[in-house]
């Protein structure tokens, strides 16, 4: 036994076998993320939002009865701070995206998991305490009379789900872009397939169609205008169905 385990590792530092190459092609695929992990992320974005004004609170969404999986966000009214809830417990179809995920990609990757709930909070706040409702909406909806109830009515339908999930992701591949350029195209992608294919389970979360378009579009950073900002202008512009 301690020499068959001798001979693997062997195998793995050396590649002298197709084998013992795929047993450490998976031995460096990402586990499911930690709490540690999840908060470390999380932590890193704390600067991007104060440069928004907002203060971040993190939260474990199993103690506050928060069921999504991963991580889940809300503007606080009452305090007005970027509720940000982590959650460990494995969840089918996420439990293969992070394996097939290289170990030193999973933290840029929560990274920008962790601006996608950030954009959650920009949004909020445009709708519900800066009530600018026609750049939150989408432009076949009528804003210049929208009242909050009506936004919130609009809201409670589902009908902006996917809208709301495409300026987080387009956020992440803005996050991307910026933190590791060389690679933000194969990452973003992984988001995009990821979206896809779990489109039988969150259907309304399926925002692919926007993220291939961007990154065949090679999309910038617009100067002088924040991440969020622009992630605004490009959900308008490469909407799926201009």
């Amino acid at each position: 036994m301690i020499r068959g385990e001798a001979f693997v590792k062997s195998a793995c530092m050396h590649s002298v076998a197709a084998l013992a190459l795929l047993w450490c092609a998976h031995a460096w695929a990402a586990p499911y993320p930690t709490e540690d992990q999840l908060r470390t992320a999380l932590g890193r974005i704390t600067g991007m939002l104060k440069s928004e004004g907002l203060e971040l609170e993190i939260l474990d969404a199993r103690m506050e009865g928060v069921t999504q999986p991963l991580m889940a966000a809300g503007l606080s009214l009452s305090s007005g701070a970027c509720l940000i809830f982590y959650n460990t417990e494995p969840e089918d179809g996420l439990i293969q995206f992070f394996g097939a995920i290289d170990q030193e990609d999973l933290p840029v990757m929560l990274n920008a998991l962790a601006v996608h709930e950030a954009s959650h909070c920009i949004e909020q706040r445009e709708a519900y305490v800066r009530k600018r409702f026609g750049k939150v909406l989408p432009p076949d909806f009528e804003s210049d009379n929208v009242t909050l109830q009506g936004y919130l009515s609009v809201v409670k339908s589902g009908a902006l789900v996917t809208w709301g999930e495409a300026l987080a992701d387009i956020a992440s591949a803005l996050y991307l872009k910026r933190t590791v350029p060389g690679r933000w195209a194969q990452l973003s992608n992984r988001i995009a397939g990821m979206r896809h294919d779990l489109a039988w389970k969150w259907p309304e979360h399926d925002t692919s169609a926007w993220l291939h378009r961007i990154i065949a579009a090679d999309i910038g950073e617009a100067a002088n205008q924040s991440l969020f900002e622009n992630a605004f202008a490009l959900r308008r512009q490469f909407r799926p169905d201009k």
